[in-house]
């Protein structure tokens, strides 16, 4: 899965996402958590990338104002999205891409649960897989939310948790944002693990733990693994 994940340099998003203007004033945040208002990567209707704030955790249009509210869904599980009612239409035609410097994962260790952060090795800045849905509300207000897509853990994860995100291979961003491509079996092949040679696994301090904590020191190698 994915509950937590860090990106501490919004505006390096334009170079790296080939974004033509980047009009976002974003803080940095060690310690991203769902409900928070973030930075996704799509296509427009023109075929232009642009950079847009949505909430994280999928709103559900359908929901009638007034309506006892379900949870928002953070993750989606790949396994069969195509099928899923609440995600079969938006894995089609409102595919994003959620920038990260790296994602936080907990190891179950008994009396305890140890934090790990999560990097590509040697890219310091890349994206998830995510879908999106965006619709007007009450007011006219614009209700734009996302989830991010996960699938099996690779190698390197497996020890620590069952589950990943799926990672976006920068040569692949192009095919999973572009609005044509609707075939069910050429979006799947891009939701498998990423590999885990290619990834940095560190643990951390658990003050990561707390979403009001949030800082560089997040990310910082830890002796509290045992």
């Amino acid at each position: 899965m994915c509950g937590r994940y860090v990106i501490n340099a919004p505006e390096d998003l334009s170079e790296r996402f080939q974004i033509r203007q980047l009009t976002l004033n974003l803080p940095s945040s060690w310690n991203v958590a769902p409900t928070t208002e973030q930075p996704v990567i799509v296509e427009n209707r023109d075929g232009e990338r642009e950079a847009r704030i949505m909430t994280w955790g999928l709103t559900r249009r359908w929901v009638r104002s007034g309506a006892r509210k379900g949870p928002a869904p953070i993750n989606a599980r790949s396994e069969g999205i195509g099928d899923k009612p609440m995600f079969r239409d938006l894995i089609r035609t409102r595919r994003c891409l959620v920038p990260a410097n790296g994602f936080y994962e907990w190891k179950n260790l008994g009396d305890r649960k140890q934090p790990y952060y999560i990097t590509v090795t040697d890219e310091p800045l890349f994206a998830f897989a995510g879908i999106y849905d965006a619709w007007k509300g009450e007011n006219d207000d614009v209700v734009a939310s996302y989830t991010i897509v996960t699938t099996q853990a690779n190698d390197r994860m497996a020890s620590i948790h069952e589950r990943m995100p799926v990672i976006i291979r920068q040569e692949d961003e192009e095919e999973w944002l572009d609005r044509s491509v609707i075939d069910a079996a050429q979006i799947e092949r891009l939701l498998v693990p990423y590999p885990g040679e290619a990834m940095t696994v560190t643990p951390v301090s658990r003050l990561v733990n707390n979403v009001r904590n949030d800082g560089p020191e997040l990310i910082e190698a830890s002796t509290e693994e045992s």
